[in-house]
């Protein structure tokens, strides 16, 4: 069997995938989306001047030599958040409420309590623009509100709905069905799947780790199923999630025993291809397309089963899939290393490392092993660095390539 690196992989990876196509939602639905198309403010928000407190809107010109001469202003009527702006005469002051208009001709709020409902009395002037919130002040009209490629949250919808949005075009999040395979494996607390696992079963965790990592990842996982070692029942598994999903991932059962029956049942009922990735930790992995072969094809790929082996897949490759899909690129960022370590020849490396913040830099370091890691170490860690396959020693100094683990 040929072996392929893992840019090779990832290439092939995402060759099958393009971005899903746009769909137009509600501003509740679409967070955690990514939108289409720069959204432009068609108005200032403000759309008015309002007042920045409770207090009496004034002309700043009618309290001129109030130092010197005590000014009283007739109020002529109030103003409250909601109402259609009003308009001041000369001499007056309007009682207003936080979040009201500002009458037409006043330039002021007077932020203060004293007063009745029919005269304010001054004994200092009013500058302009104090107590106001000017128009625009929180949006001008025509500011990018929120540029193409973003992944929508809740102070997104805040801007877009106070911008008169009730809806964006936007990529939907991808669906994604886990499906891990093995009979001893125990489903998750979570899981609507039943157990098949035997009288001593084992935790699935790889399951549930990557249903965390693909959330974060702006996925929508609908289903983690487990199926046990039955050819039959992993058809009908994938049969039935390339119906529901854009993404359908299986996890274990990809060795060349003769109990493990993932890679003739991928190559044989789907034609989905089992290769030799020159990845540590885990090197054998899979890709292909399921479904009836019509619209658009759903992609399956096949991961190594343990925890350590799917988080190096993960990062290598998966996250770049789920990437495509949305329209963005994958959130790895350009870090320091803190410490040297080894990396074997041949292979690129995924080791799990802490971060380190100096004056001058963001550093990291190695948990535990580079070269035998364990779930305790993917627990302390904060993230997962990549090696490059060319590289056979990392040095204090270097820059490494880092996708941070969602907390």
């Amino acid at each position: 069997m040929t072996s392929r690196s893992i840019e090779e992989h990832r290439a092939d990876v995402v060759a099958l995938l393009s971005p899903l196509t746009p769909l137009n939602l509600s501003l509740a639905d679409a967070v955690g989306c990514v939108i289409v198309a720069d959204y432009v403010a068609p108005r200032p928000v403000p759309p008015l001047a309002l007042a920045a407190g409770d207090g009496f809107a004034v002309r700043s010109s009618d309290t001129k030599g109030a130092r010197m001469r005590p000014v009283t202003l007739a109020v002529t009527h109030d103003a409250l958040p909601g109402g259609s702006p009003t308009r001041i005469v000369p001499g007056a002051a309007v009682r207003v409420a936080r979040g009201a208009a500002l009458p037409f001709g006043a330039d002021a709020v007077v932020m203060r309590s004293e007063g009745t409902a029919t005269s304010l009395m001054l004994d200092t002037e009013a500058v302009p623009g104090a107590g106001v919130v000017p128009v625009g002040y929180e949006i001008t009209e025509g500011d990018v509100v929120v540029a193409a490629g973003t992944r929508l949250s809740a102070g997104h919808v805040a801007a877009l709905a106070a911008c008169g949005a009730a809806s964006m075009t936007v990529r939907p999040a991808p669906r994604v069905v886990i499906i891990a395979v093995g009979s001893e494996l125990q489903s998750h607390g979570s899981s609507r799947e039943p157990s098949v696992a035997a009288a001593e079963p084992v935790a699935d965790a790889t399951g549930p780790m990557l249903s965390v990592l693909l959330s974060a990842a702006g996925a929508r996982v609908v289903r983690v199923m487990t199926v046990p070692d039955d050819a039959p029942a992993l058809r009908s598994a994938i049969d039935d999630a390339s119906l529901q999903a854009d993404l359908v991932i299986t996890v274990g059962g990809l060795s060349t025993e003769w109990s493990d029956i993932v890679g003739p049942v991928l190559s044989h009922a789907f034609g989905v291809e089992v290769r030799m990735v020159r990845l540590s930790p885990g090197s054998r992995h899979g890709l292909g397309t399921i479904g009836p072969g019509d619209g658009r094809p759903v992609v399956l790929l096949a991961l190594p089963g343990h925890p350590v082996d799917a988080a190096a897949a993960f990062a290598s490759y998966v996250a770049d899939a789920v990437a495509e899909l949305r329209g963005v690129s994958t959130a790895r960022v350009e870090v320091v290393a803190g410490e040297a370590w080894a990396s074997p020849f041949g292979f690129a490396q995924v080791v799990a490392v802490v971060r380190r913040e100096d004056s001058d830099a963001v550093r990291v370091a190695p948990v535990g092993d580079p070269a035998a890691p364990t779930m305790r170490d993917l627990a302390a860690a904060d993230g997962l660095c990549l090696v490059a396959e060319s590289t056979t020693e990392v040095r204090v100094g270097d820059v490494v390539d880092v996708l941070w683990w969602p907390r």
